[in-house]
């Protein structure tokens, strides 16, 4: 499958040489010397400084001080990441605000979320990096630098994005300074992962950046015989012919060895009373020795930039990657439910074995440049995407289990195994956008932006879907001189589906648009960013879990949300704390297969609330101690169809930590008090456990 890409991969490659080679490789200019603080040393791709970023790209693909961005975002960066643990990019949203971190709890398939009651697009280093369900691997946070939720659409940029918003992963990239880590865990469920990050220059003149991230980990998991089990090996170079040119190659092999942790419990014995009790946490619904769900991805991610004078520079981003999926395993015939006997459950099988292709490429040209009274930066974008899924898949009945004292018996199915093949599936989109930044007598900001999209979808065998939108943003803020930075912004989102439901039929493209008004904060002279924002959405065509069929997704007819959110980042002399609420009021207008009109969103809690907090402080003389605290509530949430409610719960976090030297001790536990939750329960009969207790030992060695 690779080969069909080579023609406009070589031809994007020759025209990155072409770029890369159109400035001269010596400069013989003698620039005087600058001095500069660390403020203003950060870029929106750097390390985060504490738990503050001042500065972001993922909103308007520039970078823009984050107080001059009108839209609502948050910066995730690796010291927070660190300090709260985060095993998963999911466990990383859990304090953000608008987001809902694990809609799904412990899902082992995905990094799952909600953002404004809608499933974000994951995007990494600004080219999407997921495409459908059950297709790719999941990035490990210890290869990123930060992650950026830009919450309300972004389509007038991306092409690709709901209506909710998008989570935007920055790898780690080759760095000047010569640095490394050694880092070994070891934590809950036997959780065994050594990881490896160095990086520099490798020659005198800074010309050759390196860097080498490797990622080892075994362990088990939360449920009985499942593994959690992956391998990361991700080097990356960055290449500076000139003081004009840079281009940064990303490079990544992962492969992930786990199982099926969703088990899609019945509401009996959950969240509603059984004859026989609660159903143990740890229960695994599928078979020993046959449920798998195991990834292999590689991708090579290409970050061009060349600036010809002070006004102009051009970037190519460029990404090429392939995955394959064993996916193996059991759960529930639907509707769920228990048997007469009040133990058992009636099982089905399902196999598949997807196969993902795709091609992105994102192509830039900006100009800025500051006149008497107005600073401009002006945005010329013309983006592709190229994707190719196959699968060939298998369904049927098997044994029953007993959901309180299993005897596993192997895959045994009641009718002989048949396969399917998938047609083969292409989706091919081309957008072509313009943005504009204009900054009047330093106060006033006003972002505008237009973009028209072409998105062919191809399934072999039928007539091939051809849908176009221009799509639009607009967004007016005020810099005032104490940090206050109000904004109203109106913005429409278009996202081609990719991937077919479960019956083989291609999905339409989501359309949506949001008001928001907002206010961003951030008081002179300090670090702190206080933010707020109220909205509403409308979206067509969502996705939504099909009421008798987990493993496919039914599209809404239209949907609303709206609703307000408050975050505060505040860093001090030895204190870093972020709290955050979210108010989300969603609704089904109308048109939805399943559920009924003007009823509540699945999963989308009304109420959230999040606080968290890390102290530093020395000990008999002795600095480099540190503890942290959180505490994390999710409201109620309805099955969509307002008839069950998934209680709401709170739940406690902890780290202790000490650095000396090079080296560091940290103690990360989530969920203290070891609470059993139910993250979601769905009308078509089923629910999410949430993790459990945690506890992980970090020992790491930096130089």
């Amino acid at each position: 499958m690779a080969l069909r890409y080579l023609p406009t991969a070589a031809a994007l490659f020759c025209s990155s040489l072409v770029l890369a080679d159109s400035a001269p490789v010596d400069s013989t200019t003698e620039l005087p010397p600058v001095t500069v603080t660390a403020s203003e040393l950060e870029t929106a791709t750097s390390p985060v400084e504490g738990y503050v970023a001042t500065r972001a790209s993922g909103a308007s693909k520039t970078d823009t001080p984050i107080l001059e961005t009108p839209q609502s975002i948050s910066i995730i960066g690796s010291e927070q990441i660190r300090d709260q643990g985060a095993q998963t990019v999911q466990d990383a949203l859990r304090y953000s605000a608008g987001v809902r971190g694990e809609p799904y709890g412990l899902d082992s398939r995905g990094d799952w979320g909600l953002i404004r009651g809608t499933s974000p697009v994951l995007f990494q280093d600004g080219l999407q990096q997921s495409f459908g369900y059950y297709a790719s691997s999941r990035p490990d946070p210890f290869t990123l630098e930060r992650i950026e939720v830009i919450r309300g659409p972004s389509s007038v940029l991306y092409g690709q994005g709901s209506v909710g918003g998008i989570v935007n992963l920055m790898s780690k990239r080759p760095q000047v300074e010569t640095r490394g880590e050694f880092q070994l865990q070891y934590g809950s469920y036997d959780r065994k992962q050594i990881a490896v990050d160095m990086t520099g220059s490798a020659t005198d003149d800074d010309r050759f950046l390196y860097r080498l991230i490797a990622v080892g980990r075994g362990s088990d998991t939360q449920v009985d015989h499942v593994p959690d089990d992956r391998r990361v090996l991700a080097p990356s170079f960055t290449w500076r012919p000139s003081e004009q040119t840079e281009w940064t190659v990303l490079m990544m092999a992962q492969e992930d060895d786990t199982g099926s942790s969703t088990a899609f419990l019945p509401h009996e014995g959950t969240v509603l009373p059984a004859l026989y009790g609660e159903i143990d946490s740890s229960r695994f619904v599928s078979e020993p020795g046959f449920d798998a769900y195991d990834t292999k991805q590689q991708s090579v991610t290409s970050l061009l930039s060349h600036r010809f004078n002070d006004t102009w520079i051009a970037r190519q981003n460029l990404r090429w990657s392939q995955s394959e999926v064993d996916y193996r395993t059991m759960y529930a015939q639907w509707p769920p439910g228990l048997n007469a006997d009040n133990r058992t459950m009636n099982r089905v099988y399902w196999i598949a074995n997807p196969e993902l292709e795709s091609l992105t490429a994102d192509q830039q040209l900006e100009a800025h440049w500051q006149g008497d009274r107005v600073e401009s930066r002006i945005l010329l974008g013309v983006d592709y995407q190229h994707a190719v899924t196959n699968r060939d898949w298998s369904y049927g009945l098997t044994t029953p289990i007993d959901l309180y004292a299993p005897v596993y018996t192997g895959f045994i199915p009641v009718t002989p195994v048949t396969f399917y093949s998938d047609p083969e599936q292409t989706v091919e989109q081309t957008g072509v956008y313009a943005q504009g930044q204009f900054t009047f007598d330093g106060h006033w900001l006003l972002t505008a932006g237009l973009r028209q999209d072409w998105a062919t979808t191809d399934v072999d065998g039928s007539p091939a879907q051809d849908d176009d939108a221009l799509t639009g943003r607009i967004a007016i803020s005020y810099l005032a001189d104490n940090g206050v930075a109000p904004y109203l912004s109106y913005s429409q989102s278009f996202e081609p589906t990719i991937g077919l439901d479960a019956y083989g039929k291609a999905y339409d493209p989501l359309e949506g648009e949001q008001v928001e008004l907002g206010v961003k904060y951030q008081p002179t002279g300090s670090t702190h960013l206080l933010t707020a924002a109220i909205y509403d959405l409308r979206e067509k065509n969502r996705k939504t879990p099909d009421p008798v069929n987990p493993v496919n997704q039914l599209q809404t007819g239209e949907a609303r949300a709206r609703g307000v959110e408050l975050e505060a980042l505040m860093q001090f002399d030895r204190w870093d704390v972020i709290a955050s609420y979210t108010w989300t009021d969603t609704k089904v207008m109308e048109g939805t297969p399943g559920y009924d009109d003007g009823k509540r969103l699945p999963s989308v809690a009304e109420h959230q609330a999040s606080l968290w907090g890390v102290y530093r402080f020395s000990i008999a003389g002795m600095n480099g101690f540190s503890a942290g605290a959180g505490v994390r509530y999710v409201g109620d949430s309805w099955d969509g169809t307002d008839a069950l409610k998934t209680p709401s719960y709170t739940l406690f976090d902890a780290m202790l930590g000490y650095e000396q030297d090079q080296w560091s001790v940290t103690v990360n536990a989530t969920n203290l008090e070891d609470e059993t939750y139910y993250t979601t329960c769905l009308a078509r009969g089923d629910c999410f456990i949430g993790t459990r207790r945690t506890i992980m030992g970090t020992v790491s060695y930096r130089y």
